[in-house]
């Protein structure tokens, strides 16, 4: 019986980047995805451009666009970002959770567009886990969820946003 109640609680959790809606609004967004039937609770979330890992989505529009663009793209995307900035995130089984959105306006889209662009570097990782404190980390938006003993949090590479 025991068992049956941990099958019926057990998260599934992927994460990736978006640039479009279901209903085919132009965003920029990161998303955190319960797959399962139990909750998560997301631990730890790294993001990184290429190797090196961001902070912020301030520092993501740096990393991406580099210093000289950086300013102008910050102010011109501020007015449609979005951020989620929770430390860690409880996500309900076949639910989703927001980290961040930036909509494509007419005023932004010369900057979105280069973000857009430059989004195929971007990557996640992850941890979390369920409510029997059984744990596991996403090495990547591609990877599946590896068992791991807890979730650790590096303060240094936290994402938040």
């Amino acid at each position: 019986m025991e068992k049956l109640v941990q099958a019926n609680s057990l998260p599934y959790m992927q994460g990736g980047f978006s640039d479009e809606t279901p209903a085919g609004e132009e965003v920029l967004s990161l998303d955190l995805l319960n797959h399962g039937v139990g909750p998560a609770h997301e631990q730890s979330l790294h993001v990184r451009v290429g190797e090196q890992y961001v902070r912020s989505v301030q520092e993501l529009i740096s990393v991406s666009l580099g210093p000289e663009r950086a300013a102008s793209a910050r102010a011109g995307l501020k007015a449609a970002m979005l951020r989620n900035g929770v430390k860690r995130r409880f996500i309900p089984g076949g639910q989703q959770q927001q980290v961040f959105r930036i909509t494509k306006t007419a005023e932004n889209s010369q900057f979105w567009d280069m973000l857009d662009e430059d989004s195929k570097r971007w990557d996640i990782e992850f941890c979390y886990c369920s409510i029997f404190k059984e744990c596991w980390w996403v090495r990547g938006k591609w990877s599946e969820p590896e068992p791991v003993r807890q979730c650790q949090r590096d303060e240094s590479r936290e994402f938040m946003p």
